[in-house]
Parts: C-alpha cells; structure tokens; sequence
C-alpha cells in the first residue's frame, strides 16, 4: 500500500519562538474511528499532527471523502501558563476557540475562528481550542504538498514600566533600544501623580529621587527576550542589557542605580 500526507495540522503560539510547549493536540475516539476505517495513518508530534493516507495505485489520488467525513481534534494545555500568556479576552467565559474549514471553498486550508462552548479535559486540564477539519474540502485530486492547516492563537501584551530610585537628583536618565524596536515616553511625577508605584516608592525611599518610563506600545508576551535595551545615565551606558520584565511581574520593573 503506498501513502502520502494528506493534511497537516500545527498549533501556532506566538509566545514560544520554536515549538508550542505546553500544548498537546489530541483527536477525538471518533476520528480515530474514522480515520482508521478510512486506512489513514495518524501521526502525533509536538505541536502538530500528520495523517497520511492511503492513493489509488492507478489515478494517483486520494479516497473520495464525503460530508460526514470530519475530523476533530482538541488543543489541550498542560501547564497553567498557557492561561497567563494567550490572550482570550474575546472568549467568553466556559467557551472555547473552534477552528474549522468548513465553509471554506475546496483546497483552501485557512482556518476561520469561532467560539463554542467548552468540551473536553486532559490530565486535568480543559481543551482551549478544538479544530473540525472538513474532509470534503480538501483536494483529493492533487498529489503533491498536502493541505496544511494553522490554528493560530493570540498572545497577551503589556505596556513595560521601569522605575528607577537614584541617589542623585541631578541625574539625566533615558532609556534606548537597538533599532529602536521600543521607544519609551518618561512619565511625569508631579504632587498629583496618581500611579501607587511610584507613591509607594516615594514613601519608602523619601531621600531618593524616582524616574519611571513606559513603552509606548503594549509588548507581546514572548519566550525570548528583547537584548539591547539600555540604561543611559549622564550620558554613560550605565547598564547594557536591562532585563525583560516577566508575566507574574505585570511588565513592572524597580531598579536602584546610582
């Protein structure tokens, strides 16, 4: 029996800049099913799935999939911190992402996103997401590269803020990035200043004085840093790489310099 791949299905996160970990995707016992009696062969990996199917030795094509030839698979987290870093704050709460091809024209294999009602646990945790994959959508004509499917999901974004308590008043203090890849405005601290970090700071360190900035922009969440932000004092790289603030922290970074 010869085979070749017949759709493809990857779990793409923002956050991680290689593999989606923390994320497993499993297909529902009635795919299995139907997959099985359609001789398909599955294949599970990190953050993807494979299926390979069986071709007619003589047309070169595919078996001729019908309406009720749907797939279903579901996207399981396995840690929490896949809730602390994707963004669905347009999912209402007990529902879940659903993407699908259905309603898509043949051979298109761009998912559309809805959202349906939470189903599903694996090892304790909820399905975030489920994929419904059309057979009868995908073209069983073509054998050449197969239907590759995306389920792509949205990561949060903070606005950064450092604070700075330095021992000079005098002190002239900028923050630069490489490229400019973020730009920071320096917030105004004034008797009226309403941010409780900066309050909390002056009343902690009384004699100290307290610079803050913020990014312009929200940063997305991500598993590699930005490198090359720097701390300009006077005029002098005072230090080179200011570390990232990370997701438990709310993008909040307090520095003690000179």
């Amino acid at each position: 029996m010869k085979y070749h791949e017949f759709f493809h299905i990857e779990i793409i996160h923002p956050y991680f800049s290689g593999l989606p970990k923390d994320l497993v995707l499993v297909p529902d016992n009635e795919t299995k099913k139907r997959l099985n009696n359609l001789g398909c062969i599955l294949r599970i990996d990190v953050g993807k799935i494979k299926v390979l199917a069986p071709i007619d030795q003589e047309s070169n094509v595919f078996p001729v999939l019908g309406e009720n030839d749907v797939f279903t698979f579901y996207i399981y987290p396995t840690s929490e911190r896949i809730q602390e870093i994707t963004d669905f704050s347009a999912i209402k709460k007990k529902n879940m992402i659903s993407f699908t091809n259905l309603g898509q024209p043949v051979g298109n294999s761009e998912l559309m996103s809805t959202q349906i009602e939470q189903k599903g646990v694996f090892q304790g945790f909820p399905s975030i997401a489920n994929i419904v994959i059309a057979g009868n959508k995908i073209d069983t004509d073509i054998i050449g590269e197969s239907a590759r499917f995306k389920a792509i999901f949205k990561v949060k974004s903070i606005k950064w803020k450092y604070y700075f308590v330095s021992e000079s008043q005098d002190s002239d203090v900028k923050l630069e990035s490489r490229n400019e890849q973020i730009h920071f405005n320096e917030i105004n601290i004034d008797q009226n200043t309403s941010d409780q970090i900066i309050t909390s700071l002056q009343l902690n360190f009384p004699n100290s004085h307290i610079r803050a900035f913020e990014s312009k922009e929200a940063i997305p969440y991500s598993s590699k840093p930005l490198k090359n932000i720097k701390l300009i004092q006077n005029g002098d790289v005072l230090i080179n790489h200011l570390s990232n603030p990370q997701e438990q922290q709310q993008g909040i970074q307090i520095i003690k310099i000179k």
